[in-house]
């Protein structure tokens, strides 16, 4: 059987590749990878060419894979250099990266150049640059890309998926091998992969990692692409915020998933007086046990049981009036409705009620974000899938939910092939429902056989009596489970939820 081995790296700046840093002396012979900053803004592009070239050298003739990280952008709305140099299209309305000419072929050329990212895009697109307004104390407000004029969330995001294409596809026709996001926030994923770029879900943070984890790995499967995995020691502005037993465990966590590519952000926290510190000898430590260890499986051997469908609409819980604007896509013509809100509550529900009904993330301003955090959450095989996913990619489910704005007709037809020849359980909202089981629904909850399966037909997608139905499927509590073509794991999740056991068994 194939060996899919996972590819480890750290997150560092390429300023800090060279012999006499601690960080990178720390790392480099545990590494497949670095993800490496670069802010070539304050030089001549010239400078900025030859200082970056260094460290890339010294990468290349190490063996070792680099990602160009870009993320000073995200800060700073004129990123002009001394030399005129523009590193944003910055008009009066827009702002986002651009990379010169020179400068990205100096950083795709290399046999060991892994591409290009675009650090926390999907933030800037939803928060209109959330950074820069903060910094200019709110006199600079900017999108991305244009937004549409319509109050309609399809529209705007159908536009938003061709400017990520056109994006997407300058990238690579300028030589980056890949172009990919870091998400602070679990949204986008499968726009990204439908446009070619790869998905990569942080976890720690502020996130439940197995959440990530299941909103991604869905985009990865269905478009048929990479997942990377950002284990982000950040907690809020605490640096680390996590424990370094934390990011072993989450580390694992990626090993046993499929991930394909996982890094940790970031060396900072690794070394102290110059040798490595309890986190950097976890590192290590992962290194040494998982860097080339056999897999017999990834991600695309994933075969996930429990399904949700959805048009991505960008709602995750935000509203607060601090910080997270109530609006879809970055733009304010655009709300929430209780049609994005279902999906929230559909999470709540299959992790035993514990993620709160309002939001999965500890980034919400709420109660609930009161709470100590903690990166696992009882899951059972659970995989989301945008509102045009294919029958070939749901044959392993055997529970499906319906939620959101849209869903296509070729999925919608797809899900009733489903219940009809596999015995599919699907929860829905009426409008979802196909017209000859909706006419035999009645009240606010129906079961209705199909051929095989069945149709919960419900006014209340995450209810009471919606909860005692679908019990089955939800596996153990204080587990996450998850299903591959041969293989079934099962982590154990403990009491603070940041360690996990792990039990895997061939099928």
């Amino acid at each position: 059987m194939e060996n899919k081995t996972m590819k480890i790296g750290v997150n560092t700046h390429f300023d800090r590749v060279r012999d006499d840093d601690a960080q990178y002396e720390c790392v480099k012979d545990y590494v497949d990878f670095l993800v490496c900053h670069t802010d070539p803004q304050g030089t001549s592009l010239a400078e900025a060419v030859e200082n970056t070239r260094k460290a890339v050298d010294t990468l290349e003739k190490a063996g070792i894979g680099y990602v160009a990280n870009f993320e000073f952008q995200n800060f700073v709305h004129d990123v002009t250099a001394p030399d005129g140099t523009e590193w944003a299209l910055n008009t009066d309305t827009l702002h986002r990266l651009v990379i010169p000419d020179e400068y990205i072929k100096m950083l795709t050329s290399g046999e060991h150049s892994e591409g290009i990212m675009y650090d926390e895009f999907e933030h800037a697109i939803i928060n209109q640059n959330l950074s820069i307004i903060l910094a200019s104390k709110g006199k600079v407000k900017k999108s991305v890309f244009p937004l549409s004029e319509s109050a309609d969330p399809v529209e705007q995001g159908e536009l938003l998926s061709k400017q990520l294409a056109d994006y997407a596809a300058e990238m690579k026709n300028r030589g980056a091998k890949r172009l990919m996001g870091e998400h602070v926030f679990p949204v986008l994923f499968h726009t990204f992969a439908r446009n070619g770029i790869t998905p990569n879900f942080k976890s720690q943070k502020e996130s439940v990692s197995d959440i990530q984890f299941a909103i991604a790995s869905g985009a990865a499967l269905e478009y048929g692409i990479e997942l990377w995995n950002c284990v982000d020691c950040w907690y809020r502005l605490t640096n680390p915020g996590h424990s370094a037993d934390e990011m072993y465990n989450n580390l694992m966590f990626a090993y046993y998933a499929g991930v394909n590519n996982v890094y940790v952000e970031s060396t900072g926290v690794f070394t102290q007086n110059g040798e490595p510190n309890e986190y950097g000898r976890k590192f290590r430590e992962f290194s040494v046990k998982f860097r080339g260890a056999r897999r017999k499986y990834d991600i695309h051997d994933f075969r996930p049981e429990t399904g949700i469908i959805r048009y991505d609409d960008t709602y995750w819980g935000q509203g607060d009036p601090m910080l997270w604007r109530y609006m879809l896509f970055g733009n304010k013509k655009i709300k929430p409705t209780k049609k994005s809100k279902e999906y929230v509550k559909v999470f709540s529900l299959i992790t035993h009620g514990e993620t709160s009904k309002g939001s999965y993330s500890w980034n919400k301003i709420s109660p609930y974000a009161l709470r100590k955090h903690r990166s696992f959450m009882t899951m059972n095989s659970t995989a989301v899938f945008d509102d045009r996913v294919k029958k070939e990619t749901l044959k392993s489910l055997k529970l499906c939910f319906l939620t959101g704005i849209s869903i296509s007709d070729e999925t919608l037809g797809a899900v009733a092939e489903l219940v009809r020849e596999n015995g599919l359980t699907v929860v829905t909202p009426k409008r979802f429902a196909p017209q000859e089981i909706l006419k035999n629904a009645k009240g606010s909850y129906s079961e209705i056989r199909d051929g095989k399966g069945v149709w919960i037909v419900t006014d209340n997608i995450a209810g009471a009596r919606v909860k005692k139905r679908i019990a089955p499927f939800l596996g153990n509590k204080g587990e996450i489970r998850l299903t591959f073509e041969n293989n079934t794991v099962t982590m154990k999740i403990s009491p603070d939820g940041n360690a996990l056991s792990v039990e895997e068994k061939e099928i």
